[in-house]
């Protein structure tokens, strides 16, 4: 493999990226062919391989990205990780700058949002801030609870792209956050809601 941090290597990665993208507006990701993505780049077949091993790697670039940022996101919080009102108001911040990002990388995975390692993320990290607040901690309790969060918060993510972004993302974000803490009430003291919902 190449090294990632080389300048022609760099735009070469974006080059392909661009391409697979451009391909995705005329067909599914299955239907893509690694000669048909190294023409649409301008490529030969050797420099794809020199920096990619499957179209598949190409995708899981653009998810390793978007993890990143999230994991970065629930780092900083400024306060608790279950901040909702503070981590789903940076979540909301990342979608608005990079909208054009997320609907390119929703081609490439329409189930970014309900599958997979995002999602995964998201509840781990909500699982565990759970413990700190809710009144019981089995860890069928905690999982169902992270669970039903994540769910619904990325399933309104989801609706907003799949609507073509129309509406306010703030307002979505608000929903999010509401629900949220109103679908934890009956297992977090009132208290600790009133904090997370700073």
């Amino acid at each position: 493999m190449s090294n990632p941090t080389d300048l022609r290597v760099i735009k070469t990665r974006q080059t392909i990226r661009s391409a697979l993208i451009s391909l995705l507006s005329e067909k599914e990701l299955s239907d893509i062919t690694i000669s048909e993505l190294s023409a649409r780049a301008q490529v030969n077949r050797k420099t794809f391989y020199r920096h990619y091993r499957s179209i598949s790697d190409v995708v899981t670039e653009f998810e390793n990205e978007l993890l990143s940022d999230f994991s970065d996101i629930l780092k900083t919080s400024n306060t608790s990780i279950f901040n909702i009102g503070s981590v789903l108001g940076e979540i909301s911040a990342l979608i608005s700058s990079n909208q054009e990002y997320f609907v390119k990388l929703l081609k490439l995975n329409p189930e970014l949002f309900s599958t997979g390692r995002v999602k995964a993320m998201l509840r781990r990290a909500i699982e565990i801030a759970l413990r700190d607040v809710c009144v019981v901690n089995d860890e069928q309790t905690l999982h169902a609870l992270s669970e039903f969060t994540v769910s619904g918060v990325l399933s309104l993510y989801s609706a907003w792209f799949d609507s073509g972004c129309t509406g306010s993302l703030d307002v979505i974000t608000d929903i999010a956050r509401r629900m949220t803490t109103d679908g934890l009430r009956g297992f977090v003291p009132a208290e600790k809601l009133h904090e997370i919902l700073k």
